[in-house]
């Protein structure tokens, strides 16, 4: 009896998540990995993972990990990444709301793309807001401040559009992640380097399933 697709998936995050769960108490392999970052890994990875299903239970096992990843950066002074966690915190509170009320009469909030006007003011707000970022992280004395306040402001710009269930905040979320999988790394932080390599996949596959289900929803309001 063949297994599901979905069932197959959830059955492989179980075990990988078991595996890195033990990798701070195993002594085969040569890397230093905290518990708090193997939970903030198999948390932030489940949350994506559903997320990209467009399933709001991301948002609260979210949660678990954007707390976990606050005291880990905050240990490697990556704190443009600390704030970016706090904010996370928040907005994915709102976020739970605005999935499941913020469509007509209180209902769950359709997928929808963002007007294309936006577009001149959201480059101009990255631009000027990690200019102004970067600046305030080379003065705390922070690691990387470019890419920091880069991947700070553009996620949390991500986060925002996500927040909306707009398309495109997976556009960036990509872009965001293929900066991510270096700059930890170089901090050593290879469990979550390896993690966001996946999120990157992740976000490739959100992409492609919020754009299918955009045009469903299109198409369904256009059948009479």
């Amino acid at each position: 009896m063949s297994i599901p697709p979905i069932n197959r998936q959830i059955l492989i995050g179980i075990i990988g998540s078991l595996f890195l769960l033990l990798l701070p108490v195993q002594n085969w392999m040569e890397l230093e990995i905290t518990l708090i970052e193997a939970i903030a890994v198999v948390t932030s990875a489940w949350s994506v993972w559903l997320l990209s299903k467009n399933n709001p239970l991301g948002w609260w096992i979210g949660l678990v990990g954007v707390l976990a990843y606050t005291w880990v950066f905050y240990q490697v002074r990556l704190y443009g990444e600390v704030a970016i966690q706090l904010f996370y915190l928040v907005t994915s509170l709102q976020a739970i709301y605005s999935w499941l009320r913020g469509g007509e009469n209180h209902t769950e909030k359709p997928i929808a793309r963002i007007p294309p006007r936006w577009i001149p003011w959201l480059v101009g707000i990255l631009t000027v807001s990690v200019i102004g970022l970067r600046s305030l992280l080379i003065a705390m004395n922070g690691s990387a401040p470019f890419w920091d306040a880069l991947t700070t402001v553009a996620s949390a710009i991500a986060q925002l559009l996500l927040m909306q269930r707009y398309v495109e905040s997976w556009y960036l979320w990509i872009g965001v992640d293929t900066i991510y999988v270096p700059l930890y790394a170089s901090r050593g932080l290879y469990l979550t380097s390896f993690l966001y390599a996946i999120f990157w996949l992740l976000a490739i596959g959100g992409l492609q399933n919020f754009k299918r289900l955009y045009s469903e929803q299109k198409q369904e309001k256009t059948e009479p």
